[in-house]
């Protein structure tokens, strides 16, 4: 799949690179992460240019968020009916759902760069609990900054160890995630807990 996408890359430029990453932020499984790093190490050849290279990856990377919104947004019902019959992507949902109760709008810029596999739903989640459309965008906009800086950034400065790069950070991304939403939902059963009578069984 990587040397697909870098090969689609290499005959249709940096206008690829905007088109795949809105794919991966869609939702669909991609390594943009590897993407965006070989575009970082080509700034070093000097083959393309900083300010292109960003404009590109940021406009694609927000583009495919914006499509999750709106999936969310006018999707409405028919996005809890299709999530009703397939019970892994209900779990996500319903993580998703989770982290944006408590964070809000924080939320989806924290989803864009530090929690990302977290992001897709959040989009989606967005829409449904119809978040300002405007307010959405700033921090989605925002958090997008960071995360294509980021990692054009580690291709440019590690261009020789992108893979071993991109796992780590990967595996880092999950991890973290699962952390922040095992604690938020034991916090909300210990809050559940303590209001409970104390003669309650």
């Amino acid at each position: 799949m990587s040397a697909e996408l870098l090969e689609f890359f290499t005959v249709y430029g940096l206008p690829a690179v905007a088109a795949i990453l809105a794919t991966g932020q869609f939702g669909v499984p991609l390594p943009t992460s590897i993407l965006l790093m070989t575009v970082g190490a080509l700034l070093v050849e000097g083959d393309i240019s900083l300010a292109e290279a960003f404009l590109w990856s940021l406009g694609g990377a927000v583009a495919g968020d914006q499509l999750g919104y709106a999936v969310g947004r006018f999707g409405g019902q028919g996005v809890r009916n299709y999530v009703a019959d397939k019970p892994r992507v209900g779990q996500q949902l319903a993580k998703a759902e989770a982290y944006s109760s408590r964070w809000g709008a924080m939320g989806v810029f924290l989803t864009r760069w530090l929690i990302s596999p977290l992001g897709p739903m959040v989009n989606v989640v967005s829409g449904l609990a119809r978040m300002r459309w405007l307010t959405f965008l700033a921090w989605d906009i925002a958090g997008e900054t960071i995360w294509v800086s980021g990692y054009l950034a580690l291709g440019y400065l590690f261009s020789s160890s992108i893979s071993a790069i991109a796992d780590l950070i990967s595996n880092a991304a999950w991890l973290l995630a699962a952390a922040i939403v095992t604690l938020f939902l034991g916090w909300r059963l210990l809050k559940a807990a303590r209001k409970q009578p104390v003669g309650a069984a």
